[in-house]
């Protein structure tokens, strides 16, 4: 088990990358029940996820990467679509009130205060667009992990050399 969650050496088949993935969503889901628990100023709203989401996110690049190698692809590909999902946030963004809101700061010059008010009704009007469209959005950012995730499940391993 360590040597799948905690080491990029090597390389991982499909059945182990499934098992990886499993014990990792388990992980993922006993975190959001751990922390849904606490209450949001306490010590533990803050170390809890301080501590697990370094751990959670080496153990993701492991797997991932390990089964990249067992494809025989460079692990640049999972850095790739860690990009492709930074811009499909950006443009998801900018398509659901993100130009507006920067708009709506652009109107005043750098030097300017801008009265508490008006910075309250722009972030209330952008946070009202993104509610109002996140079940677009919210599927939207799963597509690339989750296209990545089937991708590694399902494409064979490279043939061994004899």
């Amino acid at each position: 088990m360590k040597n799948l969650l905690l080491t990029l050496k090597g390389g991982i088949g499909r059945q182990d990358f499934w098992i990886g993935f499993a014990i990792i969503a388990i992980l993922t889901i006993a975190f959001n029940a751990l922390i849904s628990r606490q209450p949001i100023a306490s010590a533990g709203a803050f170390w809890i996820p301080l501590i697990y989401l370094p751990v959670i996110i080496y153990m993701i690049i492991c797997v991932y990467c390990k089964r990249l190698t067992d494809m025989g692809k460079t692990r640049w590909v999972f850095t790739g679509a860690i990009g492709l999902e930074i811009l499909v946030i950006i443009m998801l963004m900018l398509a659901f009130g993100g130009v507006e809101y920067f708009s709506a700061y652009a109107e005043f010059e750098r030097k300017d205060e801008i009265e508490e008010t008006v910075k309250e009704a722009i972030n209330a009007k952008y946070k009202a667009v993104q509610a109002a469209n996140m079940h677009i959005i919210k599927p939207a950012m799963y597509i690339v992990p989750l296209l990545l995730t089937l991708w590694l499940a399902i494409a064979p391993s490279k043939p061994k050399s004899p």
